[in-house]
């Protein structure tokens, strides 16, 4: 399983809000955490946090955020992994700035910054085992990395859209630009860690990879509130069925769905 896990949560977690102000996608000092399950095996964990505070990279205003994964117990064992992503994202536009990825995954080792000049048409991504080091990718103005793509839909009103609405972003991942596409099924409340929650389902598409078993087999709820947080995936992989659950969120440490839980 070696990256999988991981890679895809950072793609399940690409679908959430790109044209939003601060205030309604951006959350200082927002913390999520996931549980991710590979049929009955408890295999990661991994967390999406921003930072309370805001920063500047030369005339505009940034905020960080950082995703972590790690895998869990008999996973752990045999296939360590420690992964890391963080991105500075304008704070009213949400577009990438700057973004760091190390990876540590059993004796693989992968550093990369990628420097986003899309006003330019291009980012620059520098990393030590890349040959050459450094080179750059051309793409559009709206170019977005994971994490950044993570905000598209949180802005988005995707709880008044019909079943079938559907929105699409240009992400760059591993030095290529991918099209991912984001399709509204249907209203359902489901069973959470936290109990029963009102979601919207909707379905990924991805383009054709050996990694899924079909194109739309990535299947996300998405909580029907003014959060519009992914409480649960479910993926149909070609080694496995892939379970990843919400269990625990808090802004500035307050907690929104687990108020009597510490988990």
């Amino acid at each position: 399983m070696k990256n999988q896990t991981l890679v895809i949560f950072l793609f399940l977690c690409t679908f959430w809000s790109l044209f939003a102000q601060e205030n309604k996608a951006l959350i200082a000092g927002e913390n999520l955490q996931y549980r991710i399950h590979l049929g009955f095996i408890n295999a990661a964990e991994a967390t999406i946090k921003s930072s309370p505070e805001i920063s500047t990279i030369g005339h505009q205003t940034v905020r960080k955020v950082e995703i972590e994964g790690k895998t869990t117990g008999v996973l752990e064992l045999f296939s360590p992994l420690r992964d890391y992503w963080s991105a500075q994202l304008d704070t009213e536009s949400l577009f990438p700035l700057k973004t760091e990825m190390r990876k540590r995954e059993g004796r693989y080792r992968k550093q990369e910054t990628v420097l986003y000049q899309m006003d330019k048409g291009f980012a620059k991504i520098t990393s030590p085992q890349n040959k050459p080091v450094t080179s750059t990718i051309s793409g559009p103005k709206d170019l977005l990395d994971l994490i950044s793509a993570y905000y598209f839909l949180r802005s988005k009103p995707v709880s008044d859209k019909k079943p079938g609405s559907r929105w699409s972003a240009q992400v760059l991942v591993d030095s290529k630009i991918y099209e991912l596409v984001l399709v509204v099924r249907a209203k359902e409340t489901i069973e959470t860690e936290s109990g029963k929650r009102a979601s919207i389902k909707t379905n990924i598409l991805l383009p054709k990879n050996n990694l899924f078993k079909e194109e739309d087999a990535i299947r996300l709820w998405i909580s029907d509130d003014a959060y519009q947080v992914p409480l649960k995936v479910q993926v149909n992989l070609k080694i496995g069925f892939l379970t990843i659950d919400l269990i625990d969120y808090t802004i500035l440490g307050k907690k929104i769905y687990f108020p009597k839980a510490s988990l």
